[in-house]
């Protein structure tokens, strides 16, 4: 286990308490008002031109209006809104908009939601129109479901800050043909609504079990804009000079699919879904494109011409088109997404299920009891399984090397998918490899020495696989491939053995969970920073129990295997606060290709009921939504960050997501190191890039819940300096500059 950075220092706001307890709990704790000045606020330019097509005044009920829970009229911070009171179930409102006739299947709206930043919000937003569900918090609340049905959600609280005025809420989308009223089909269900019939904005949001110290979703505001032309969305990116190396932005979405996939497709054209994410990521300023080519080994959308090797999809095209498709779009590059078994069909290696568990009386080779995941398994000890996925490569990207620029590639096995093997053929070779002769799965399991051993030699034979892989990539003319994998299976983020069957709260106000009428186990955020915690939890074997074997079927990440080699990451999972303090923790995952972090959304599946399929990725508001990669940034510098999505992928509070994506890809992907010197002010970090001809450039991170204001920034040595993200000039000769940022700010600089 990597020691601990002792001199890491958080400097979190410790409050006075404040009782207001009702029948449940209500506590809450007062956390200062925030200010910001107008001046040092991210520019919006694009939201100038926006065309209001309606708005919905929260205040006053209508035709289209509905709520299965009890809300009331406040005025808060002087004007009007809609409540919804916390309940002992999940609640919702909705309102209709545009029942007038005049919205468009295809074209692109805002949807904006307004709401009072005063206390502990958390409320989620769900858009009918584009099929798309983001979620919101404010204060010192969670944000995802404290326990929700499936999975543990890994529950936090710090102290966001009030800003004590309205905020607003922005998404872009693009309106699909057909879409679902309240209740969402899950995979094919029948969307019957049109433009013509409007669309359903629902606010929901968590039971008070589920969602504690949340005072309720409260909006005095819904509004609908006609967007701009797309060529005054895009986000124009200051990328380094080509001979440096790019950083990447992607995501991957989970639930998606059904938008296309089914029989009265909510998108007529579904090649048009697939641009609509193109250019959503140019409006956000996101250079690298994911898609999901394997899901639990099924085919997403490529024709894999043999049905007995790699099923064949209903649009066995669609890959093709959408690589077309992407030729007319510059600076995007391409990161396929595959969730390997080693194939489903019935002539596939992967079918054979060579890989074999520890346990001799497993039940047809099976190491969990998640069924619909064991029904194949690739065995990295078995040669069979490099040449077949070479073979997935081979009709994936390399059919497409000369006309798409690929980066890499992003595997990532689900539950038995790449387990470790202790198969009769992978026991003979670790006797041929090693000086242990006779190995049986039994002399294995008593002796503890002889077990470390082989799981040693097995991670070793995974590296083994993947070095080969990027090889085939090189060797194919793949420029500078990377081959990152993902090793946590998990949709939240892996939770920490100790926390496994508990529901403690990671969190800076431990005073605030205190009540007379109910009792919520925390953990102190910093204390548990400071121990590697989320460390530990990615190393660690998964929790298992009876006969099943977990810590095999999901064997952890071995990133010490991997620190110098180059082209090859192993993900460091990244998502709430006490994910992304550490850096020691970051540079456990670190190669020479630098780390690459992946943001696990938890996706609270099933969280509420009523409104059909449901999932959501829920956020920090305003600019805190940036705050995980800021911290990140500050403390591990990756030159990967991408995003594990619940469903269709989107983004709120879009000036401050724009601001940090501009000034994350200005900046090459080259090693940097941290000046401890270069300010005073301790949450403000500062890292320097030295490249060999194209000078210094600068990254600075400010890490506080809070602005910071005149901060003098002191570099290394004197030259012309520019922000690296608008190639703008700041003095044709200095060492100084003097910086404003608002919470969870990148800026980056470039000294020549």
């Amino acid at each position: 286990m990597h020691s601990i950075l002792k001199n890491l220092k958080l400097r979190f706001i410790f409050l006075s308490l404040i009782a207001i307890i009702s029948c449940d709990f209500k506590s809450e704790y007062i956390i200062p008002t925030i200010k910001y000045d107008d001046d040092i606020l991210p520019e919006a330019s694009v939201f100038d031109e926006l065309k209001l097509i309606e708005e919905i005044d929260c205040s006053q009920e209508n035709d289209f209006y509905f709520t299965n829970g009890t809300t009331e009229i406040q005025t808060i911070l002087g004007e009007k809104s809609r409540v919804l009171k916390p309940d002992e179930k999940g609640t919702f409102f909705y309102y209709r908009l545009g029942t007038k006739g005049n919205l468009e299947a295809g074209k692109a709206y805002f949807l904006e939601v307004e709401y009072p930043d005063d206390r502990g919000r958390s409320f989620i937003v769900q858009n009918r129109g584009g099929e798309y569900s983001r979620g919101i918090h404010t204060g010192n609340t969670l944000g995802d479901c404290y326990k929700p049905p499936y999975v543990k959600s890994n529950a936090e609280s710090i102290s966001l800050p009030h800003t004590n005025k309205y905020q607003r809420w922005r998404t872009l989308f693009w309106l699909h043909d057909n879409y679902a009223g309240l209740e969402l089909p899950r995979d094919g269900g029948n969307r019957l609504e049109t433009p013509e019939d409007g669309f359903l904005v629902i606010i929901c949001q968590f039971s008070q079990e589920g969602s504690p110290l949340n005072n309720g979703a409260a909006v005095s505001k819904i509004r609908l804009y006609e967007a701009p032309a797309y060529e005054k969305m895009k986000l124009a990116i200051n990328f380094p000079p080509d001979n440096l190396p790019r950083r990447h932005l992607f995501f991957r979405e989970e639930m998606s699919d059904a938008v296309v996939n089914h029989k009265t497709p909510a998108i007529k054209k579904p090649i048009d879904w697939y641009e609509h994410k193109i250019q959503l990521m140019k409006f956000l300023g996101m250079n690298t494109f994911s898609k999901d080519l394997l899901e639990f080994g099924h085919n997403q959308g490529w024709d894999s011409e043999d049905p007995n090797w790699i099923n064949l999809p209903v649009n066995k095209n669609l890959w093709d088109e959408i690589l077309e498709m992407i030729t007319f779009y510059k600076d995007i590059d391409i990161i396929p997404y595959f969730e390997y078994n080693g194939g489903i069909g019935p002539n596939t290696v992967g079918m054979k299920k060579r890989a074999h568990p520890l346990n001799d009386n497993s039940t047809n080779n099976d190491y969990t009891q998640i069924w619909w995941s064991e029904k194949a398994n690739a065995d990295f000890t078995d040669p069979e399984i490099v040449s077949d996925f070479k073979k997935v490569l081979d009709k994936t990207i390399i059919k497409y090397k000369d006309q798409n620029d690929f980066s890499g590639i992003w595997l990532r096995p689900r539950v038995s998918h790449m387990p470790v093997s202790f198969s009769d053929n992978a026991l003979k070779k670790f006797s041929q490899e090693t000086e242990n002769k006779d190995i049986t799965r039994n002399k294995i399991r008593k002796n503890d020495n002889l077990y470390e051993e082989y799981l040693n030699w097995w991670n070793d034979k995974r590296k083994e696989f993947l070095i080969t892989i990027r090889d085939y990539l090189e060797e194919k003319e793949i420029d500078n491939p990377m081959v990152l994998f993902t090793a946590d299976f998990t949709e939240t983020g892996k939770t920490h053995q100790k926390w496994a069957n508990e529901n403690n709260i990671l969190t800076d106000n431990e005073d605030a969970f205190k009540s007379p009428f109910k009792y919520y186990p925390t953990y102190n955020l910093e204390e548990y920073i400071l121990r590697d915690w989320h460390l530990e939890s990615q190393l660690l074997p998964a929790k298992t129990w009876g006969q099943w074997e977990w810590q095999h079927s999901v064997p952890p990440p071995d990133p010490d295997n991997y620190r110098d080699e180059y082209g090859i990451n192993m993900t460091y999972t990244f998502n709430k606060t006490y994910t992304v303090g550490s850096e020691s923790a970051f540079d456990a995952f670190k190669t020479k290709s630098g780390l690459a972090i992946i943001r696990h959304y938890a996706l609270n599946e099933d969280g509420i009921k009523g409104l059909g399929y449901f999932v959501v990725d829920i956020d920090k508001h305003g600019p805190f939504i940036m705050l995980a990669e800021a911290r990140a940034m500050a403390y591990g510098d990756p030159y990967y960050i991408g995003y594990l999505a619940s469903a269709a992928f989107n983004r709120a509070d879009t000036e401050y997501v724009r601001d940090f994506n501009a000034n994350y890809l200005s900046l090459p992907a080259l090693p940097s190191q941290r000046l401890i010197n270069a300010t005073s002010d301790s949450e403000i970090i500062v890292r320097e890039i030295n490249t060999k001809e194209n000078g210094k450039y600068f990254s600075i991170i400010n890490t506080s819940l809070y602005p910071k204001n005149n901060i003098t920034i002191t570099l290394p040595n004197e030259g012309k300096l520019s922000e690296a993200a608008t190639g703008k000039l700041i003095n044709k000769k200095t060492n100084k500059i003097t910086v404003n940022m608002w919470p969870a700010q990148l800026k980056s600089y470039h000294l020549k």
